[in-house]
């Protein structure tokens, strides 16, 4: 069973990886062709209704992590019963929540046009822009999320993996053969959205043919914490969908595009940083629920270290090249100032941390403790949007970043502290000594980088790529060279044989 749980754990971490790789060259591409055949504006005020819909997620309440907690300790011991219960309940929630959607995304459509002041579309094709833009999550409220998250809690989110890949790849493929076919921005979001209802059909599919659940009666009540982790998921999604609102409302849409820009090269390197952690939040589930502390603290220290080891690396690279790709990227677009390095370097801190922080975010939903954490998410939502409308009249950018920094790092002194002493129970001041060396390293990496890379003239993508090497390996030297000083054991136990019993 265990060497089932680590094969699997393994195989999610690999799709993961390559599936954030992947979205990361599609995510690269599409705002490129938007941003050069569209314009900034036309490209802010996409990404400006996107965040508009995905306000919808807040009625979501969490209930995907209140599930996968609820899930582990009955998939752990087979009772098919409590999983059709605990999945007839979620799929009947997501129901309702879709519904709602549709009736937002109508009112969202009739109002757009007046909210973001839109000069570039007239009021019906604004209304249709919105509408070709909410069907794939209209699509996913129907029918995807509740059977996707009973396959991420039985490990078997290397599917779902493999069929997000596969669509991300098709969608771009179809973004830019519409855009060479002079097609306009509403067909190439409408095809789009097509595209990406695939997966909830294909998630509903495996369910229905590899899950022999029971016929049961939804019983609600079998989601314990659902009103904790509607409150917990309203103040995360608060936290990380607060600035580009903030910004459509008090400031323009040419800065929705510069931020939507820098945010989707952070949070790119976030996500290919965090897919090395794939699976683990079920195999921790797996640990807890049949009591198996000494493998639970031994996996984590090793996921620890990796997590410690990637995010220095990747994020030290980014930090170093962000402005010469962001030049070499956006050198035909001159309807917005899209060199911001002071924005650049506070948004790397904060996804760093945020980054750093996942280990300790991940064992309370997989120990089922989101009521015993909830303030955590509280403060950092409440930390975030005070402190980002405090700053938003004097600098819009640096205000946003400054807040989503300020909560960031409240939620990973609070995350560290808890994991430490109630999950873990490990030395709460090594771990934090651990946190704030490593946060130190990052920054050194950061400032020498940044000072090095702003005296070297690069043109092309060529010039970039050579540069990118030779800093990837200097950066890997230094990270690695620290991770195997402060985290020894860890690292012996990650590359060392297994001894004998």
């Amino acid at each position: 069973m265990e060497k089932s749980r680590t094969r699997r754990a393994k195989l999610n971490m690999l799709t993961t990886i390559l599936r954030q790789v992947l979205a990361t060259l599609c995510g690269i591409v599409i705002p490129k062709v938007m941003i050069s055949t569209f314009g900034s504006v036309v490209y802010g005020a996409t990404t400006s209704i996107a965040q508009f819909l995905s306000y919808v997620a807040l009625f979501e309440g969490g209930i995907g992590r209140v599930v996968r907690g609820e899930l582990y300790q009955h998939l752990a011991e087979g009772n098919k019963t409590q999983i059709s219960k605990i999945h007839q309940a979620t799929k009947a929630f997501f129901r309702g929540v879709g519904v709602f959607f549709v009736v937002y995304t109508v009112i969202l459509a009739l109002s757009y046009f007046d909210i973001a002041d839109i000069t570039v579309f007239d009021r019906r094709y604004t209304f249709g822009l919105v509408v070709a833009i909410s069907l794939s999550t209209m699509a996913n409220y129907f029918g995807g999320i509740g059977n996707m998250t009973l396959m991420h809690a039985d490990q078997k989110q290397y599917l779902t993996n493999t069929v997000i890949t596969v669509t991300n790849v098709i969608n771009t493929v179809c973004i830019v053969l519409l855009v060479q076919m002079d097609a306009d921005v509403l067909t190439v979001k409408l095809i789009s959205s097509i595209v990406f209802i695939f997966r909830p059909l294909f998630y509903a599919a495996y369910v229905k043919k590899h899950y022999a659940l029971p016929r049961v009666q939804k019983d609600p009540a079998v989601l314990s914490q659902k009103w904790t982790g509607m409150g917990q998921h309203v103040a995360y999604f608060l936290h990380t969908n607060t600035d580009i609102v903030m910004l459509t409302l008090l400031a323009d849409l040419k800065l929705v595009a510069v931020y939507s820009v820098y945010h989707l090269v952070v949070s790119s390197i976030w996500n290919i940083a965090s897919s090395f952690s794939g699976g683990m939040e079920a195999a921790f589930g797996d640990m807890i629920a049949k009591k198996e502390q000494s493998d639970l603290r031994q996996s984590y220290g090793k996921y620890k270290f990796i997590i410690t080891l990637v995010a220095l690396v990747l994020f030290g690279c980014t930090a170093t090249l962000i402005l010469p790709f962001i030049k070499i990227y956006l050198e035909d677009v001159s309807d917005a100032d899209y060199i911001q390095p002071l924005f650049a370097m506070i948004l790397i801190c904060a996804e760093f941390l945020n980054c750093l922080a996942l280990p300790c975010t991940t064992l309370p939903i997989s120990a089922n403790r989101l009521k015993q954490t909830r303030w955590g998410s509280y403060g950092e939502a409440l930390i975030n949007i005070t402190v980002s409308l405090c700053l938003i009249q004097w600098n819009p950018l640096l205000g946003v970043a400054i807040g989503t920094l300020a909560a960031t790092v409240f939620k990973c002194v609070y995350y560290l502290i808890y994991s430490a002493r109630q999950i873990i129970r490990c030395s709460l001041w090594r771990v934090l000594g651990r946190f704030v060396a490593t946060t130190v390293v990052m920054a050194a990496i950061s400032l020498v980088g940044m000072g090095l890379m702003n005296n070297v003239p690069m043109k092309n993508f060529w010039s970039f790529g050579c540069w990118g090497v030779l800093t990837f390996l200097a950066v890997s030297l230094v990270s690695l060279i620290f991770c195997a000083a402060v985290f020894p054991e860890d690292m012996k136990n990650l590359f060392g044989k297994k001894r004998a019993k």
